[in-house]
């Protein structure tokens, strides 16, 4: 077993256990929004551990496009886990403001099919949030996953065909004639899509006692909402 590969496996397992199960709302605060935020916080780290671990189960059994279309998914959930920290490390930091719930009314419960839903954040703002961080990386291995989400070269000859140029010849097999390349692409990226949902979760985390009190100074000074 690759390191990388026992990394992931690690992880995973983290993943796993950091999912919350029963949490009492009503215990947080006595206002809303840290209840949305330990729903939405809730949501993504159940849905994070889907996706890691479908990805990584699909990775090893040489299914590369539907592991790489799963590992850009894992992608899009780090992207809002890192706008959520932004947005909450900024309420800390400078107050809560009133545009803070309506964007985690966004997050939690926006839609694209039902008009009586808030709309929904578009994941490019997310990634947008993800580039301030890791300038130059992310942005750049979401494209090359996107390749596979969409029929382009690697997302079908690319990914299953092989080139015989000596008989003027090709061949279709379940991996191709750049298994290794593309083993080691996904791998990659899929386990450091993994630690970045993991540190973001943990951050906010350790955040919410912070937030909890940003959120009481904001309602002590506007009794009226």
């Amino acid at each position: 077993m690759s390191e990388d590969i026992y990394k992931i496996r690690v992880n995973l397992s983290r993943l796993a256990d950091v999912r919350p199960h029963d949490v009492e709302l009503r215990e947080l605060s006595p206002y809303v929004m840290p209840g949305k935020l330990e729903m939405i916080l809730g949501g993504l780290i159940w849905r994070a551990e889907e996706l890691a671990r479908n990805a990584f189960d699909l990775l090893m059994k040489k299914d590369f496009v539907t592991s790489a279309i799963i590992t850009r998914a894992l992608m899009e959930t780090a992207g809002c886990l890192v706008l959520i920290h932004n947005l909450v490390n900024k309420s800390i930091e400078k107050g809560l403001s009133a545009s803070f719930d309506s964007k985690i009314n966004k997050l939690l419960f926006g839609s694209i099919l039902w008009e009586d839903l808030d709309k929904p954040i578009h994941v490019n703002d997310m990634l947008r949030e993800v580039q301030k961080v890791i300038p130059d990386y992310f942005d750049v291995h979401y494209a090359s996953l996107s390749e596979y989400a969409h029929p382009n070269w690697l997302g079908t000859f690319g990914a299953y065909g092989t080139t015989h140029k000596e008989e003027t010849a090709v061949s279709f097999s379940d991996h191709g004639a750049s298994a290794e390349r593309q083993h080691g692409t996904i791998l990659g990226r899929l386990s450091g899509t993994i630690v970045l949902c993991l540190g973001y979760h943990e951050m906010v985390r350790e955040m919410m006692g912070d937030f909890v009190k940003s959120v009481d100074i904001f309602y002590a000074v506007r009794p009226e909402i």
